[in-house]
Formats: C-alpha cells, sequence, structure tokens
C-alpha cells in the first residue's frame, strides 16, 4: 500500500514540478535574454522532456510504449478516424486559403522554427500526460474495478489543469474555453494511446490539431475580448470526446492495458 501511495505522491509532484519549472524558466529566459518566444518553447520543451525522461528511468513511475502493438482492425479504426479527421482539417487550413502556401515558402525559416515548437511542445505534453502520469494511474488503479475509466478522467484532469497558466497572456474566458475542450482532448488521447499501445499516435493527433493554430499564429497572440457563447464550441467537443473515449474503451483489459 505504501509504494502505491508513493506512486500517486509521485506523479503529483511530477506533474507540480513541470508546471513551476516551465513558468519559471520560460519567463527566465524571457527577462534575461534575447531569445525568441519559439526558441524558448523549444529549450524548455527539450529540457523538460530530458529531465522526465532522468526522472522515469530513475523511479521507474511506468513504461512507456512507443511501438504500436495494435491486436484487431477496431484497434487500428479507433485512432485511424481522429488522425484522418485532423489530417483533412489540415488540408482545409491550406485550400481556404491558397496563399499560404506561398507565404511559408517565402519564410521558410520563420515556419520551420514553427513546425519545430509544435513538434517538441506536443512530444513534451504527451510524454508527461499520457506517458508518465496516465500510466502511471493505471498502475496504481490497477486493482480498482474502475481502473480504466478513473485513469483517464484523472489525467485529463491534470491535462487540462495544466492549461491555467495561459491566465498569463489571456483573459478568462478563453482560458475556461481551453479548460473545457483540453478536458475531452486528454480523455480521446489516452484511449488512443492504449487502444494502440503507442504514445506515437496520440502524439500524431494532438501534432495535427495543433499545427494549423501555430501556422496562424493565435497561439501565441494576445489576448482580445470574447463572450461567453465562445464556450459552446468547447462543450460540444467535450461532448464528442467523451462519448468516443467512452465507446471505444475495451473491456478485455489483459489485452490492452499491460502497464
Amino acid at each position: 500500500m505504501t509504494s502505491r501511495k508513493n506512486l500517486l505522491i509521485q506523479v503529483l509532484l511530477v506533474w507540480l514540478g513541470s508546471l513551476v519549472f516551465t513558468i519559471g524558466f520560460e519567463n527566465l529566459l524571457a527577462y534575461s535574454t534575447q531569445l525568441s518566444k519559439y526558441t524558448i518553447v523549444v529549450l524548455n520543451s527539450l529540457l523538460s522532456i530530458g529531465i522526465l525522461y532522468l526522472v522515469n528511468h530513475k523511479y521507474k513511475l511506468t513504461k512507456i510504449f512507443i511501438k504500436p502493438a495494435h491486436d484487431t482492425w477496431l484497434d487500428k479504426l479507433v485512432y485511424v478516424v481522429p488522425i484522418s479527421l485532423y489530417a483533412v482539417r489540415l488540408l482545409l487550413f491550406f485550400v481556404e486559403e491558397p496563399g499560404r502556401l506561398a507565404t511559408i515558402a517565402k519564410h521558410m525559416p520563420h515556419y520551420l522554427m514553427i513546425l519545430l515548437v509544435v513538434v517538441t511542445s506536443v512530444f513534451f505534453e504527451e510524454y508527461i500526460d499520457r506517458g508518465l502520469i496516465f500510466g502511471a494511474l493505471l498502475v496504481y488503479f490497477k486493482n480498482h474495478k474502475w481502473r480504466v475509466p478513473l485513469s483517464i478522467l484523472l489525467s485529463a484532469a491534470m491535462f487540462s489543469l495544466s492549461h491555467l497558466m495561459n491566465l498569463l497572456h489571456q483573459n478568462a474566458i478563453q482560458t475556461l474555453g481551453q479548460l473545457i475542450y483540453t478536458f475531452g482532448f486528454g480523455c480521446l488521447f489516452s484511449v488512443l494511446y492504449i487502444r494502440s499501445r503507442s504514445l506515437l499516435i496520440p502524439f500524431a493527433t494532438h501534432f495535427l490539431f495543433n499545427l494549423p493554430s501555430f501556422l496562424n499564429d493565435s497561439a501565441f497572440s494576445a489576448t482580445h475580448a470574447v463572450a461567453l457563447t465562445s464556450l459552446i464550441g468547447p462543450i460540444i467537443l467535450l461532448i464528442i470526446f467523451l462519448t468516443y473515449t467512452f465507446v471505444f474503451i475495451n473491456k478485455e483489459e489483459t489485452k490492452h492495458y499491460q502497464f
């Protein structure tokens, strides 16, 4: 029982520590150097991934799966559908404004840096939220009747709450909208991870979702006035993701959840 309690404490410390480190390190670099906001995010993500890897290696919180090990056509379908939808969304992003490709070609170094920002920041989030936190919660709740749903919901809540730091540069309604839909995303990414047994699958989905916002620079844009009605979209996304998640949780735990 002591080891299980220690595991839960370690998970909370990793989560809180990563938030404090991210805020502190990014602000330190912003005020003490002339580095661009993109370079700061990349450095923070790479350093955080390295630290988390060493922490997991030393304390063995959980095993992180990289190589896909799906078993049935349904496993493949569960994660191919969202990846395909977000790939189409990305394609439409360029189709709607054909001039975007010309702009990217003209400013290639800038957009390559943005691509690096998305890759590193998304992998950092997936490594800690799905790889470490969700994986460790599955171990912690190993003998619990509601092991998988509890692990999904708690890890999604932690993923969502980590976006509270965005209050530092945007208003409360924008942040609330993010908290709502990122909770749904956290649930979706977790079920993609356990159905594929590969961190690369939620990473790919997360990457495709984030890329248009970064290419449009909206991920770093200043805060702007928004109405409460802007929360309708995030609530709809939350309902869709929760439905998708709990429809496709496989009850055969011995087959999918060997964490």
